[in-house]
């Protein structure tokens, strides 16, 4: 017994590294394999591209969970959304990562931090950095992956990952569809306004190049169906006197714009002199935000965007 109990011991003190890891990798760590995972493999990954010129919508089916949407508006840079036909993630931080390839499991994965995961669609909208580093992951053959818990259990995990089979080709199709696009979407020209002098009533050149991004995206897009112009004044002078100041200052941008193209028709003027500051009269600077007048479109967006402008892949593009 002597000789006996010595060999045990011996045993144990030659190899106790792998017994610890298991145990700190069950207490601490979570395996990713063992997470419901929804992707596409290389059987069944499926890109769609549609458009117009006022966005451009590359997106991947997720079988049985939704659509991951590269989501690119007119005038903003493209984000990454997650779409669900019925989520099962938690509300709350979902992590955000790429790995390798899965014919290059060896490769280090890398942590991109963490994003909301909301109940409504989209449930997730990345930033644009995170998004166009899923676009380069992508094209390097790489996963973007969005993991998270269950709403239903805090022991389970959903994994989901968009593959990047075929990606090369529908990549340079999207950016035909990005070509396309206007300079400027509706919430950037919506609400304008241009500001004037103490006593002034005429347009700057920096004013006129303002009004013609205004111009050229109404007769770009169909859906705009009125324009109201609206002149204000500071309280310097009689309330008269602002009040028939405004009504030139507002009636300067109608003219312009009617000269340039737009449909009177569209167009409703409005003056109240002094009556609407949006800042204290009792400062040079809050006079000066003051004297202006404000630029703002109506839009039908119930309306369907005719045809001519929505996006056709070219009959030579690859």
């Amino acid at each position: 017994m002597q000789l006996f109990v010595p060999r045990l011991m011996l045993r144990w003190r030659v190899n106790p590294l792998p017994q610890l890891i298991l145990a700190l990798s069950l207490l601490f760590i979570h395996h990713p394999s063992k997470a419901l995972e929804f992707g596409s493999g290389i059987a069944d990954t499926e890109w769609r591209l549609s458009g117009s010129i006022f966005e451009c919508r590359f997106e991947q089916v997720l079988p049985e969970y939704g659509n991951g949407v590269f989501y690119h508006q007119a005038g903003e840079d493209i984000v990454f959304r997650l779409e669900t036909r019925k989520n099962m993630m938690k509300v709350g931080k979902a992590g955000i990562s790429i790995t390798p390839a899965p014919w290059h499991p060896s490769k280090k994965s890398e942590h991109l931090g963490f994003a909301d995961l909301l109940p409504e669609s989209p449930n997730l909208e990345l930033d644009p950095e995170r998004s166009n580093q899923f676009l380069h992951a992508l094209l390097e053959g790489k996963q973007p992956v969005i993991t998270r818990r269950t709403y239903y259990d805090n022991e389970k995990f959903i994994k989901i990952h968009l593959s990047a089979i075929h990606f090369k080709n529908f990549y340079y199709k999207y950016l035909k569809c990005v070509d396309q696009l206007l300079p400027m979407n509706f919430s950037q020209v919506a609400r304008s306004k241009v500001l004037f002098g103490g006593g002034k009533e005429g347009l700057s050149p920096k004013d006129e190049d303002m009004l013609d991004r205004i111009l050229f995206y109404i007769q770009s897009d169909p859906r705009v169906f009125a324009l109201y112009i609206d002149g204000h004044s500071d309280n310097n002078g009689r309330r008269y006197d602002n009040r028939q100041l405004s009504k030139r200052r507002a009636e300067s941008i109608e003219r312009y714009l009617i000269k340039k193209g737009i449909d009177p028709e569209m167009v409703t003027l409005r003056f109240h002199g002094q009556r609407y500051p949006i800042a204290s009269n009792k400062t040079a600077s809050g006079r000066k935000k003051n004297r202006r007048v404000t630029i703002r479109l109506e839009q039908r967006e119930d309306m369907s965007i005719p045809p001519e402008l929505q996006f056709v892949l070219p009959a030579d593009a690859p």
